[in-house]
């Protein structure tokens, strides 16, 4: 779509049709003579404007007679929390061809002119709701009026918060069941106060922390879960063959869906990542349905995309390793000759650190503090040399499968 031009070539009201056609996110600037707004859409729905002082639907009928201005899209600009509008763009239309005057008016007489024609779609609308209450929502963006009841926010939550940027994503790690080990003895000279010894069938691992996933392209930032048809944009990112994951924060939880070319292929959601596959996807639509997170949607590649899958789910070949008795090098020489698919998880005294694996290779490497993937390995190698650090070696399970997102969603939960 054209994202910048002339008011002249394309008035609003084709504009807004646009927006709507080609479910667009992002915000819409208009500049006119002594005048400006901003429109803010989520999926092709307008859902708030401001402007001229005032925001609201009001702001969207005035800005709909004007002829002379350019206008501008950023789809990557951060989203308000208000919700201001209710109305479609063709009731939005029908209220400023009410208003009468196609020029643009004074600010007084703006107000004096879109007033009535608002009236008319308060009127309208209410006269539609009452015909089709009980007829399904198609819009992926929900109202908050289906938001249940137990969701409403509490004196902790406010719906009229500024733009949320994410905290770095870390689902609580909590390892699996080890396996036997053969019995290491402490070198001489140990601290007699130091870890015990790890013994053949009674194997411990130390609390490890966070297991944190790469980071990507955003491609959606801070969405309001109780604004989004959950549903409707799964359908979209599979149609849109999207490649990379949906993160849910929400309150203490987190969740993480994973998508590749469209596809949910892997999930975990529930207390310290507990769940994964579709129980974990039925959590996590618990969550949204809350009302009370927010999500994010962001690109990775494939490959990355199914080595996550492996991190979050792989059966572990070595565990409970403490890193000051590992030459960890030659541990990555050996999973190179091994040419197996999996991770290598390293939990520091400070952070924890991930080396994600494809056929013995190195695809990434990457920090909780510094989640930029990287081929590097330089700075999970530096996490081993802390005193208190533990190693985790993960395999691939090739029998787990995809995620049928119809037959999960048709599902009661």
């Amino acid at each position: 779509m054209q994202t910048q031009g002339s008011l002249q070539e394309s008035d609003l009201a084709s504009l807004l049709q646009t927006m709507q056609s080609e479910r667009a996110t992002g915000t819409l600037t208009l500049e006119g003579d002594a005048d400006s707004a901003a429109l803010f859409f989520l999926f092709g729905h307008l859902f708030h404007a401001s402007g001229g002082g005032g925001e609201g639907e009001g702001v969207v009928v005035k800005a709909l007679g004007w002829r002379d201005g350019t206008f501008h899209f950023d789809p990557r600009a951060k989203l308000p929390a208000e919700e201001t509008i209710k109305s479609s763009p063709a009731e939005l239309i029908a209220a400023a061809e009410d208003a009468g005057d196609s020029s643009r008016p004074d600010d007084d007489q703006a107000h004096a002119d879109t007033a009535p024609a608002l009236r008319a779609i308060d009127s309208r609308r209410s006269s539609f709701d009452s015909d089709t209450s009980a007829a399904e929502d198609t819009s992926i963006w929900s109202p908050a009026a289906s938001v249940p009841k137990t969701a409403e926010p509490g004196p902790q939550v406010s719906w009229s918060a500024p733009a949320y940027t994410p905290s770095e994503y870390s689902p609580t790690y909590v390892p699996a069941e080890p396996a036997p080990l053969a019995e290491v003895a402490a070198p001489s000279g140990e601290d007699s106060s130091g870890p015990a010894p790890v013994t053949a069938g009674a194997a411990t691992t130390a609390q490890v922390g966070s297991l944190p996933i790469p980071a990507g392209k955003v491609q959606y930032e801070g969405l309001k879960s109780a604004f989004v048809d959950f549903p409707r944009l799964l359908r979209t990112l599979r149609t849109e063959r999207h490649t990379g994951y949906i993160r849910l924060v929400s309150g203490d939880d987190t969740g993480v869906l994973l998508f590749r070319e469209g596809e949910l292929i892997e999930a975990e959601a529930g207390e310290h990542g507990s769940a994964h596959g579709e129980e974990a996807f039925i959590t996590f639509r618990r969550q949204m349905d809350t009302g009370v997170g927010l999500i994010d949607v962001i690109d990775l590649d494939s490959e990355t995309v199914s080595a996550v899958a492996r991190l979050l789910t792989g059966p572990p070949h070595f565990t409970g390793l403490l890193a000051r008795f590992v030459n960890f090098s030659a541990l990555l020489e050996y999973l190179a000759e091994e040419g197996k698919d999996g991770s290598v998880i390293v939990v520091g005294g400070s952070q924890t650190g991930v080396i994600l694996l494809e056929k013995g290779g190195i695809l990434a490497a990457y920090t909780a503090g510094s989640r930029q993937p990287e081929k590097a390995t330089e700075q999970v190698a530096s996490l081993a040399e802390e005193r208190p650090a533990r190693i985790e070696v993960r395999g691939d399970d090739s029998s787990r499968a995809g995620i049928d997102v119809e037959a999960a969603l048709s599902r009661p939960y």
